[in-house]
């Protein structure tokens, strides 16, 4: 699917489908820290989340983290018409000078002010497996994780290691805000990671169980 497809598919979503949104106060919180703010949610919610930053937030302010392998020209175009701000960099563990360099720069970018949107367990896995770069960013960056869940039960899963989700339009999509998670200048980014599993996977279950909440 190109970019432009993409968009007019998470923009018709957006619209037309109804948001349910759980843990609303703790976005407020993070926000009142007065830090940049880093989302994370697991690979596979991405498209669920558009309609919710569409419709409840500023998406001028995000960067959002691609690959930049053959993926990065579809996606750019579609960050691009979202109104984000891409930025390519290598996402395979690559310890080379040029990657150091585009992480130091996201940092700086953070740093100064930028929220950013980071899926840990991608671009390709392994599914729910934390790679140590968001960690690694908040610390340096001074930055809050909020971490996010999503579910829809009308919707096209793309049958690969995420299971991602393209929610149909006029769907009912629940979303779960968990609670900030600040990672000090000191502390054990392995242990951070082990907690952040643990808030990604809660939210995950909880964005579940709200959809199928009767009022």
């Amino acid at each position: 699917m190109s970019g432009t497809a993409l968009y007019a598919w998470a923009r018709m979503t957006s619209r037309l489908s109804r948001f349910q949104v759980t843990g609303a106060e703790h976005l407020q919180a993070a926000q009142e820290r007065k830090r940049p703010l880093i989302f994370a949610a697991w690979h596979g919610m991405t498209m669920m989340l558009v309609g919710f930053f569409a419709n409840q937030y500023d998406l001028s302010r995000i960067v959002l983290i691609l690959p930049d392998d053959w993926r990065g020209g579809t996606l750019q175009v579609f960050a691009s018409k979202l109104g984000v701000t891409p930025f390519p960099m290598n996402l395979h563990g690559d310890a080379s000078m040029a990657s150091a360099r585009q992480l130091a720069k996201l940092v700086r970018q953070v740093k100064a002010g930028r929220d950013a949107y980071i899926t840990p367990d991608g671009p390709e896995g392994p599914s729910y497996e934390i790679k140590p770069g968001i960690t690694y960013i908040a610390q340096k960056a001074d930055a809050t994780i909020l971490p996010l869940g999503a579910y829809a039960r009308h919707g096209y899963r793309i049958p690969r290691w995420d299971r991602y989700v393209m929610p149909y339009p006029f769907s009912k999509i629940a979303i779960q805000v968990g609670e900030p998670l600040v990672v000090d200048k000191d502390a054990d980014l392995t242990a951070v990671s082990t907690r952040l599993t643990q808030q990604l996977h809660h939210v995950t279950l909880q964005a579940a169980a709200n959809y199928y909440e009767k009022p």
